[in-house]
């Protein structure tokens, strides 16, 4: 493994840590807005759905030092953050069924990495 490889596998797990992080940040606030203001159920979803495209962004675009493999890297830590939060949520609500993650839920947070991935690499400069 070469010292390039250690990078781009750091940048991942970097990135799904953060967007992990950041999506239970914005998930508790939003809970909490919920439990002072009468949300409509139409709105919770695609509130929910920002919230992942959000956290996978924030965090690419901090988390990835190495600017290089935006894309790849994106998609990869879009789907480990798909399955992490997947895990998470299903363990604090105590079932694996019927918690909302699905095939679109995937789908979108590998096209949010993808996309802020290779944001990511074209801006700023690359980090020690």
């Amino acid at each position: 493994m070469t010292k390039t490889d250690k990078h781009d596998i750091a940048d991942v797990v970097l990135v799904t840590l953060l967007s992990v992080i950041f999506s239970v940040i914005g998930v508790a606030i939003f809970a909490a807005v919920v439990g002072f203001a009468e949300v409509p159920e139409k709105f919770i979803e695609p509130i929910n759905i920002a919230i992942k495209i959000v956290a996978i962004a924030l965090a690419s675009v901090i988390g990835m030092r190495k600017k290089s493999n935006g894309l790849l890297k994106g998609l990869i830590a879009g789907l480990l953050y798909a399955g992490a939060t997947y895990l998470i949520f299903s363990l604090t609500s105590g079932s694996f069924e019927g918690n909302g993650m699905s095939v679109f839920d995937a789908l979108t947070c590998a096209a949010s990495g993808v996309l802020s991935g290779i944001l990511a690499v074209n801006i700023g400069k690359e980090k020690a």
